[in-house]
């Protein structure tokens, strides 16, 4: 014995019975799968290069530039002190400063909701160095007054970054006359 479905949906007589499946598409449905196919496309295009601006012309020379500085901070702070040129100042202004102008720079090559992660970088950069400095025994020492220094350069970029200062790759792109767009 079977249980009772209830009642079966009444058809008008005459009227066939739609055939089982998808539904039919509808009328300008068959326009719209291209487009919806291209807008997929340009997504999956644009995820790939989810941290360039669109707007530069020549982002692997910026990114280069800026692993470059990296490199460099990462020698300064991490060869032994007589290797390096001592440049006179104060040793929290040299932190605050390098970290400072990397911030910057990278945080004109990133999009804004990626700068959260670029600070998080950064500052994992800073306590790193400093631990590494302790570690290694070469005449440095560690110290986390280096550590809040290099927090206070990367707080002054994001606050330049917040002002306007966000798009200063695209402004030298201009100025160097690198970029198809008039300065």
């Amino acid at each position: 014995m079977t249980p009772a479905r209830g009642p079966a949906p009444k058809r008008n007589p005459g009227v066939p019975a739609p055939p089982p499946g998808p539904p039919p598409e509808q009328p300008g449905e068959e326009l719209a799968r291209p487009a919806a196919d291209e807008e997929a496309r340009s997504t999956a295009t644009a995820a790939k290069a989810h941290s360039l601006p669109p707007h530069l012309e020549f982002p692997r020379l910026w990114w280069l530039i800026g692993w470059a500085l990296v490199a460099f901070i990462l020698y300064s702070t991490l060869a032994p002190s007589y290797d390096v040129p001592n440049l006179h100042l104060w040793d929290k202004l040299e932190h605050a400063g390098a970290f400072f102008g990397v911030t910057l720079w990278f945080g004109g090559l990133i999009r804004r909701r990626r700068y959260a992660l670029l600070a998080l970088w950064m500052l994992l950069l800073g306590i790193a160095i400093e631990l590494a400095q302790g570690y290694m025994g070469w005449g440095r020492d560690m110290d986390i007054h280096d550590v809040y220094a290099d927090a206070t350069g990367v707080a002054v970029a994001f606050a330049l970054l917040g002002a306007g200062l966000s798009e200063w790759a695209v402004y030298a792109e201009r100025i160097f006359g690198l970029s198809r767009e008039p300065p």
